[in-house]
């Protein structure tokens, strides 16, 4: 509906107004996307300041660091408490003076930079000291640690969006005050950080965890609409590169691996390895250090790639051996159709407080503990998210007044958002109720019902997919990517080719940046341009196309 679609910019623009006033980031940062390690996904937890050193040396001695991964970032868990001043101490079972100094000045002395982790609210995910109110004190001794890269997460904070960007600035302000450049990267783990994100900060989570396949390309689909946003000074982050953590096992296969580094670098992305580095496999290693391909990711035109061929990608998810893989999509309200069974639900079904479609089997969920609805698989018991059972993300009722809650987020109400769902305050007008005889959820505002909706545009899933963006060269770089269940070729047709601006009567090449052969040659491009049989679940290719 227009009419609502200008009210929710308008309040947009109000919010960049008030976050723009408060805080602006300036530290002269982040001209390209950060590269470097992260530890969450290779050591998590199990790690101590010993061992980190023994990834600073790997990352040295694999000839990573030499080709622009310089920052080695700690993530969560190395906090213990505050001093009666309010100021940190590391957990001295780890870190034996109490400090993060001695290992940031040991990666300083390997030619890295040091990140550390906190948190904008009480507590960290982990449950570790969170930022919330000791912005200023954590900042200095920050700065004091030698400290030159920040990651705020968003577990035990207040979700409403105005509150989010309040605190974050209040971390902008802090690091700034320092007189110490400090790259920020924000995690909030949502989309509508994106149009206030370089009010705040060097980079910004737009989605989830990636953690596996399925979360590498939720967040893919994710950032398909944000590349306005990004640009140099300030880039999305769609998480974490994914490949072996210190157990040896593999979160994602190898080829998945490197079809995450192709579209990382074509979305303008971070590339931060978290991954085991010490005992990383041949193929990974060499992913990741493909000169050309980081390149293209550091490109100093700074344009985020966009989707030229294809749609969604999480719909078409299938797995190789028959196993059942989670879906994920955005909820949202259509118009009411009784007679439609994606618009049909079953409560307190398959648990207590559940909202089930049985037509697809998906049950309503809080997006990442954050404050966003979505679609998902109806999982009772797993592990944890943000500190609570993942299972509580499931759970919501509707009151007796009309009101849409969750025990996720006490206090708050459900609230349309254009068509998507949001929680905020409880001030808004929705009305929500459920209709038992129907199995209806209908949601009024003013004179307007709409009705929860399950369905998947039919024209919305796409197996393969084409990505490009363009280089400061003149020169486009495309990725080929193909999610399906089965080998197959993937085209970029005269239309893909037009979207790089190239015309019928150009004389183009091109170029395969896997192509290791010294003697390589460009292949020139007559017509459509196709990859032949690229792999099932996860094969990729990048090329550079240019004019002759």
């Amino acid at each position: 509906m227009p009419g609502k679609n200008i009210m929710v910019q308008i309040k947009m623009a109000m919010i960049l107004a008030c976050v723009g006033g408060a805080a602006a980031l300036d530290n002269g940062l982040g001209r390209v996307p950060q590269m470097g390690y992260n530890s969450w996904y290779d050591w998590m937890s199990n790690m101590n300041e010993t061992q980190l050193k023994w990834s600073v040396d790997a990352m040295v001695s694999n000839g990573l660091v030499e080709l622009g991964y310089s920052y080695f970032n700690l993530d969560d868990c190395w906090s213990k408490g505050r001093y009666p001043n309010g100021s940190q101490f590391a957990d001295p079972e780890f870190f034996p003076s109490g400090t993060l100094k001695p290992l940031a000045d040991y990666a300083h002395s390997k030619g890295m930079k040091f990140g550390t982790y906190t948190d904008r609210g009480s507590k960290t995910c982990a449950g570790r000291p969170g930022a919330l109110g000791h912005e200023i004190v954590d900042a200095n001794t920050y700065a004091s640690w030698g400290v030159d890269y920040l990651k705020e997460d968003s577990c035990n904070a207040v979700s409403d969006h105005a509150t989010a960007f309040a605190e974050y600035g209040n971390m902008t302000k802090a690091l700034n005050s320092t007189g110490r450049p400090i790259f920020f990267s924000l995690c909030g783990w949502n989309a509508w950080y994106a149009p206030v994100g370089q009010s705040l900060g060097n980079s910004w989570r737009i989605g989830p965890d990636d953690t596996n396949w399925h979360g590498i390309l939720t967040n893919i689909d994710i950032n398909a609409d944000l590349a306005q946003y990004a640009g140099p000074g300030g880039w999305n982050d769609p998480c974490l590169l994914l490949a072996e953590e210190w157990t040896g096992v593999q979160r994602v296969t190898e080829n998945q691996t490197r079809a995450q580094f192709n579209m990382w670098a074509i979305m303008a992305s971070p590339l931060l390895i978290s991954a085991n580095v010490i005992n990383m496999s041949a193929y990974n290693l060499a992913t990741y250090k493909n000169k050309e391909v980081i390149g293209v990711n550091q490109d100093p035109l700074g344009k985020q790639g966009t989707r030229l061929v294809g749609n969604n990608l999480m719909e078409s998810l299938h797995a190789t051996d028959g196993t059942h893989i989670a879906r994920t999509t955005p909820a949202k309200v259509e118009a009411c159709n009784p007679k439609d069974p994606t618009q049909k639900w079953a409560i307190n079904t398959p648990s207590s407080g559940y909202f089930k479609n049985p037509s697809t089997d998906l049950c309503l969920n809080v997006d990442d503990c954050g404050s966003d609805l979505i679609f998902f698989d109806c999982v009772t018991k797993g592990g944890t998210c943000c500190g609570a059972d993942c299972y509580e993300v499931m759970e919501f009722n509707i009151s007796a007044a009309g009101q849409l809650t969750t025990p996720v987020h006490p206090g708050q109400c459900g609230q349309l958002v254009g068509s998507s769902i949001s929680f905020g305050p409880c001030t808004v007008s929705d009305k929500w109720a459920f209709d038992s005889t129907t199995g209806a959820i209908s949601v009024t505002v003013g004179a307007t019902t709409s009705c929860l909706s399950a369905s998947a545009s039919p024209d919305v899933n796409s197996a393969t997919n084409v990505w490009g963006r363009p280089l400061s060269t003149g020169d486009w770089a495309a990725v080929f990517l193909n999610v399906g269940a089965t080998v197959t070729d993937v085209t970029c047709d005269l239309d893909c080719l037009a979207l790089m601006g190239f015309k019928p009567s150009d004389q183009i090449t091109a170029i395969d940046l896997w192509d290791m052969d010294p003697n390589r040659k460009p292949i020139a491009v007559t017509g459509n341009f196709t990859v032949q049989a690229l792999a099932a679940d996860g094969g990729s290719a990048m090329f550079t196309f240019q004019k002759v």
